[in-house]
């Protein structure tokens, strides 16, 4: 619930914010009724008929439609009727009035004692919701401030603020039924009725205050920004001004029409309803019909974007800006087709049109010419400057207009003149005043103080037919001619075509932007001259590919084009470096206020004014567009969420948006709440948590995500406004995908330990097998041991003992004077020391068991058996509590720590030699450590040579699956390290399986504190 209103909230906060933006917008009033753009939506275009009696737009960009068939919601591209929009309701039947107030609320007024609230998506019946008690609803508006006022036949008035309705006057003196209701900017409620004239209400005190309106009916009230109050009857639009009705000077065919609908926007103008079509009063009073309307208006409507919309009996209008105000005969003009357009510094803007005649359009008056014959005349081109304005003429050669107060004087320049021919078909004025004309067959000529100079072929110029000429920002002089370019500068010509790189030779116009960049229209192509070198663009749309016949640059530096076919807006930038895509390239029509798209082929037919406006001639009209002025009042657009749904499965988006993993896709409608030019909206998106960047521009109002990984996400979403700004606030939905009870991380958890469990015990049992097959290995060769020292017992070390006690016997029997007698004492002395070492080598191979399971006494006795001297220092240290050893792995061990101590005794130069004996939950460790001379790194990794005591340790310990590491260094003395794990080296204890489990895992985790508790020493 919490998820379901941040939605709402940011969505209304959105809209919200547009509102406020929106809040200023309005048609433009400078423009005639006739130049809006007129949409309409017939049975044609899936209007579904009926009389039109309310039109409102709701907070979610909405816009309904109060028929006599029912409510009808219409988003910009399909109408949906709601016949029943409470549930398991009957038919709401007509719909008499709507409202869409401040607090966010739409409300619905039916016939009889029915209201409904739309709100958040859903709807809800009023009546009971609020126990209004009211036998019908006949009359409903805003206040000033944007809430509901509404009058019912108790003759109450309501109005609903705050969450709630609060009455705020009765009058049981009224008898009539009230069909309008306003309150002006003094805070009275003011009352149309259908035959007893007009009331205020005062303080809760209602009183008649007209009758003369007594007997007509009052359909509809609207307060005026003086404070005063415009009332719409059968008898026409009456203006009360406080005190009583008066005289507005309006025209009196006014008074004959039945007003049916009242409102007006931001600008002041009032848009009146009537049986006649539809009419708007400026406050100034003027009076401008829509022509194109037909048939009664029953209601009109401003919408957030400033559009007027009306409906009537058959459809449902709007009104609406477009880019272009175009001027046409119905604005005065004398023809529908013009040639060349030239706008001078004081905003006149001349034009020719193509059947003759020079004429200029300024603040909406059209003004002609009809001096120097100019009427009768066909103008080829307008050019000026300084306060001249320059005319090439079909027949009558260059005229010249200067303003003479109110008027214009005209000077005509002829072949008696100098003219080259008084045929000119271009005309050019310099920045310093001299002046071109290219004629239509005899070349160019040149005016400069006071005299012509002409050029032709023979000259050096390209062709003697020009079609336009170009004063470059460097002063030279560029001319376009059926033969190619040609540029004239320091009294010098030259010429370029098809085989300099032009698309044609044929160039029909040109035009030099900002950027010092000439642009080309030939009739292969466009082209551009840069630096020096000429340029064609390439992969050009194909409207771009069409005979181009005028260019223009607006103050954002983008190009304005006019085709046999099409109206266009370039990005200048991306033309030139070949990026041009779709989106760069805006393509206008009649949607957007032309009446015409084909261009006219005459020099300057499309022009920028100072004002940055963009002009263009077309066959039917001369229309202009201002882009800053329409970019600056762009109203932001919203994305509004239509629908979502989850596996094909509608989801409320009051809801907490959670999904189900087997949701194999999400699916978002959306919809722009602009309903100016829907089909132009373009919108971009990224989901927090899929996307790694936000989408390209694109125009579907649908996106699918399939196969979402659970987690949380947030979709986004932005909209463009029809100008393709992207001004508009963000629309967000987050939203979770649960996962699967296998992508939860309990399950990967569990997973995982199962995993780990079952690594374990295969190790356990590795180690196992590992150990009966070190076991079998140690048994045997155990057994061999034992049956090497008994025959080495049995036969050798008796049989020396024998020999030693013959020759014993034979040394005693020689004289003490023999000879013999010393060399027999010898080897007497040398049998006892091999018959002693044996005996040592069979204590080795036969250890006593009880010496087998205590390895720290069996190496404190190593000193008494090497009869070491006493002052080398020398202790066994014991860490932990002792384990039983495997016989073999122990009498292995033993061996290796033996030959450790004893190079370190023997060998080393040791004042101290220590023993540490570590029993570990996870390994038994033995460390020799002595202080002596330490050992040279090359004996200490090769061994010495005839010895092998070294490579004996090294072999033993592999021999048992330990790990032995030698640390010595010349003068610092050697440790000796021997690792052996603790399934080789204990023996098996006969505990269960589920204590030996626990023991091996918690241990590790006791034993530095035992281990500290249980340290002993032997010396």
């Amino acid at each position: 619930m919490i998820q379901s209103k941040w939605l709402r909230g940011c969505l209304l906060a959105g809209i919200a914010a547009t509102c406020l933006v929106n809040a200023a917008c309005a048609l433009d009033s400078a423009r005639a009724v006739s130049q809006y753009v007129h949409d309409k939506w017939g049975a044609n275009r899936g209007f579904l008929g009926g009389t039109v009696y309310a039109i409102c737009q709701s907070d979610d960009g909405y816009l309904w439609i109060g028929t006599e068939r029912g409510l009808v919601r219409f988003d910009g591209f399909t109408f949906i009727l709601m016949q029943r929009p409470l549930p398991n309701s009957p038919p709401i039947g007509a719909v008499r009035g709507l409202a869409s107030d401040a607090e966010g609320n739409l409300w619905i007024r039916l016939d009889g004692p029915h209201l409904l609230r739309y709100r958040d998506g859903r709807f809800e019946d009023a009546v009971v919701r609020y126990g209004l008690e009211e036998g019908a609803f006949t009359a409903m508006s805003l206040d000033g401030e944007g809430h509901l006022l509404l009058w019912g036949m108790k003759s109450r008035a309501l109005r609903y603020r705050d969450g709630k309705f609060q009455g705020i006057g009765t009058s049981e003196d009224m008898s009539g039924i009230a069909i309008s209701v306003a309150e002006t900017r003094d805070h009275r409620i003011w009352l149309g009725t259908r035959d007893l004239g007009l009331f205020r209400m005062d303080h809760g005190h209602l009183s008649n205050v007209s009758n003369r309106l007594a007997n007509t009916s009052i359909n509809a009230l609207l307060p005026a920004n003086n404070g005063g109050l415009w009332v719409g009857t059968d008898a026409g639009i009456q203006f009360w001004d406080g005190t009583g009705l008066v005289d507005k000077g309006l025209p009196s065919f006014l008074k004959q029409l039945q007003v049916l609908a009242l409102t007006k926007d931001p600008e002041g103008n009032v848009w009146v309803g009537t049986n006649r079509g539809l009419f708007r009063i400026t406050p100034e009073g003027v009076i401008s019909p829509d022509r194109d309307s037909e048939g009664e208006v029953t209601t009109v409507y401003e919408d957030r974007d400033g559009d007027i919309w009306f409906g009537g009996s058959r459809a449902i209008e709007k009104l609406r800006d477009g880019m272009f105000t175009t001027y046409s005969t119905a604005q005065g003009l004398p023809s529908e087709n013009n040639g060349p357009v030239y706008v001078d510094f004081e905003g006149r803007t001349w034009f020719a049109p193509l059947s003759g005649g020079l004429h200029w359009l300024k603040d909406g008056h059209v003004g002609h010419i009809t001096i120097a014959g100019l009427e009768g005349d066909v103008v080829y081109s307008i050019s000026g400057g300084g306060g001249e304005i320059w005319v090439g003429r079909q027949r009558g050669g260059l005229t010249v207009l200067t303003k003479s107060g109110d008027s214009f004087v005209a000077r005509t320049y002829t072949q008696a003149d100098g003219l080259a021919q008084n045929s000119v078909y271009s005309v050019h004025r310099n920045r310093d005043g001299t002046v071109w004309a290219g004629t239509v067959s005899a070349g160019v000529s040149r005016l400069k103080g006071g005299r012509f100079t002409n050029y032709s072929t023979a000259d050096g110029l390209g062709s003697n037919s020009v079609n336009s000429f170009v004063e470059g920002h460097d002063g030279t002089m560029w001319l376009a001619t059926p033969s190619g370019l040609a540029s004239f500068a320091g009294e010098r010509w030259m010429n370029r075509s098809a085989v300099d790189g032009l698309p044609s030779s044929d160039v029909r116009s040109i035009f030099e932007d900002s950027k010092q960049v000439l642009w080309m229209a030939t009739s292969g192509g466009l082209a551009f001259l840069k630096s020096g070198h000429i340029g064609v663009p390439h992969e050009l749309p194909e409207s771009l590919r069409e005979e181009i016949f005028g260019i223009a640059e607006d103050k954002r530096g983008f190009l304005w084009l006019s085709t046999s076919d099409h109206v266009l807006q370039v990005d200048r930038d991306r033309l030139l470096t070949g990026a041009l895509d779709k989106s760069d390239v805006q393509s206008y029509a009649t949607a957007d206020g032309l009446q015409g798209v084909e261009g006219v082929r005459r020099e300057r037919s499309v022009v920028a004014d100072p004002l940055g406006r963009v002009w263009i001639s077309l066959n039917r009209g001369l229309a202009v567009a201002d882009p800053e002025v329409i970019l600056r009042d762009s109203a932001p657009v919203t994305v509004r969420i239509e629908s979502l749904s989850a596996g094909g499965t509608q989801v409320n988006l009051n809801d907490s948006l959670k999904f189900a993993a087997d949701n194999r896709s999400i699916n978002f409608n959306y919809a722009s709440t602009s309903l100016s030019m829907p089909e132009l909206g373009r919108f971009r998106y990224k989901l927090d948590g899929y996307d790694q960047r936000w989408t390209d521009i694109v125009a579907s109002r649908q996106v699918i995500y399939s196969h979402l990984s659970p987690g949380a996400y947030r979709f986004r979403i932005v909209a463009s406004s029809r100008e393709g700004l992207w001004n508009g606030p963000e629309t967000t939905v987050p939203f979770v995908v649960e996962p699967a009870f296998w992508q939860t991380r309990w399950f990967r958890a569990s997973c995982a330990a199962v995993c780990a469990l079952v690594i374990v015990a295969l190790y356990r049992l590795r180690m196992y097998h590992l150990t009966r097959q070190l076991n079998v290995r140690f048994q045997e060769r155990l057994v061999e041991r034992t049956r090497i020292a008994q025959e080495l017992h049995d036969t050798l070390l008796q049989g020396f003992v024998s020999a030693s006690m013959q020759l014993d016997v034979a040394e005693d029997q020689l004289p003490d004077d023999s000879p013999t007698k010393p060399l027999l004492r010898r080897v007497l002395q040398l049998m006892g020391r091999v018959t002693e070492e044996g005996r040592n080598a069979l204590r080795g191979l036969r250890t006593a068991d009880n010496d087998s399971r205590d390895l720290e006494l069996a190496f404190s006795r190593v000193r008494q058996e090497l009869a070491i001297d006493e002052k080398i220092g020398y202790r066994v240290i014991v860490h932990s509590i002792r384990r039983p050893l495997r016989p073999a792995i122990r009498d292995e061990v033993y061996r290796i720590g033996r030959e450790a101590l004893v190079n370190a005794f023997l060998h080393a130069q040791a004042n101290t030699v220590e023993v540490e004996v570590e029993y570990a939950s996870r390994y038994l460790r033995i460390m020799v450590r002595d202080d002596g001379c330490g050992i040279d790194p090359q004996v200490l990794d090769a061994g010495r040579q005839g010895h092998w005591g070294l490579a004996g340790m090294r072999e033993r310990s592999e021999g048992i699956g330990a790990s032995l590491r030698l640390r010595s260094r010349i003068g610092a003395g050697t440790e000796v390290e021997l690792t052996v794990p603790s399934a080789i080296a204990f023996e098996s204890q006969s505990r269960g399986p589920v204590s030996q489990w626990f023991t091996w895992l918690n241990r590790e985790r006791f034993e530095p504190q035992a281990g500290g508790e249980r340290k002993r020493e032997r010396k």
